[in-house]
């Protein structure tokens, strides 16, 4: 009868045992499971902190056929420059378009009743080296014709004092004839914001040479009637 009763409460004992490591098992799985949620939830929470930080607070302020442009949120409205699409390439091909004059502020010359004007062509009155405008089988390109006259003429000599920038730029017509462009800008000067000089190089045997050089100025006060130069 005692062993009965002890084999019945070792089979208690036992089957006790088992339920409380089952329980305890469970409890070890809630918690993992409970750690997971958490570990999730703070990633996909962080990510989309993340992405709204990323997101700048902008507002479209203005719509106008091909131009578009955002204002950012709580800032006062600014003016902006703006370059016509139809305008962009020539500023590649065109000397007569220039991508300084879309930067520049005229308003106080404007208000003063001045214009901007750009002077006519006329024949350069600067002397240069007689040999570049000789063919004598020197320049194979007219780029290397183009710099030999800026050293020559020492166009960038006052980079930096009386002029801002100097751009240069060739135009081929044909094979044999092309045209080369040195536009300074940012003269210091109240009347003449920039001149241009325009070389007419011909191709003779291989080789370059300049036939004709002319120069003109940008005009921020006008021209006068009867000079034909800056005011």
């Amino acid at each position: 009868m005692v062993c009965q009763i002890f084999h019945s409460l070792k089979q208690k004992v036992v089957l006790f045992r088992l339920i409380y490591k089952a329980n305890k098992e469970t409890m070890e799985l809630k918690k993992l499971s409970i750690m997971v949620s958490i570990l999730f939830l703070a990633a996909c929470s962080a990510k989309n902190l993340t992405d709204e930080r990323a997101k700048p607070e902008t507002s479209v302020v203005e719509v106008s056929g091909t131009a578009v442009h955002q204002q950012p949120e709580g800032e006062e409205e600014q003016e902006y420059i703006k370059i016509l699409k139809d305008d962009a390439p020539k500023l590649w091909s065109d000397a007569d378009v220039q991508l300084w004059k879309y930067v520049s502020d005229y308003s106080l010359s404007e208000e003063m009743g001045y214009k901007q004007e750009i002077t006519s062509w006329r024949k350069l009155e600067g002397e240069f080296d007689k040999s570049l405008s000789m063919p004598n089988q020197t320049w194979e390109n007219p780029g290397k014709l183009l710099l030999a006259f800026m050293t020559d003429m020492e166009v960038s000599n006052f980079l930096g004092q009386g002029i801002w920038e100097v751009n240069s730029r060739i135009e081929f017509l044909d094979g044999n004839n092309a045209l080369g462009y040195i536009m300074s800008y940012g003269l210091y000067d109240d009347s003449a914001a920039g001149s241009d000089i325009k070389l007419k190089m011909k191709k003779e045997n291989g080789f370059w040479y300049i036939e004709s050089a002319e120069e003109r100025e940008h005009c921020s006060r006008g021209i006068g009637e009867k000079s034909g130069f800056c005011i």
